[in-house]
């Protein structure tokens, strides 16, 4: 079964859908005995959408996109 910290290191892979078919499995079976992941889920969905939402007017660099995620990443990693 995955432990918390593995779970919050796939979401982005989870909802990009580029996980295997058995981990996205596994994930959400963790979310269903894990109240403070779904909490976390749930948090990280909201600010996804909403980042989808304010920065779909504006083109950010590739470069720059590839810098934001290894900083959200390792950020979430270090939770």
């Amino acid at each position: 079964m995955i432990c918390c910290k593995e779970c919050i290191e796939l979401l982005c892979d989870y909802f990009e859908g580029t996980l295997d078919p058995e981990t996205a499995s596994s994930l959400e079976d963790h979310f269903k005995d894990c109240p403070p992941c779904v909490s976390f889920l749930k948090t990280y969905r909201q600010t996804s959408d909403l980042c989808k939402k304010t920065l779909t007017a504006v083109e950010i660099p590739e470069p720059v996109q590839e810098k934001l995620r290894e900083f959200v990443k390792t950020r979430i990693q270090n939770r």
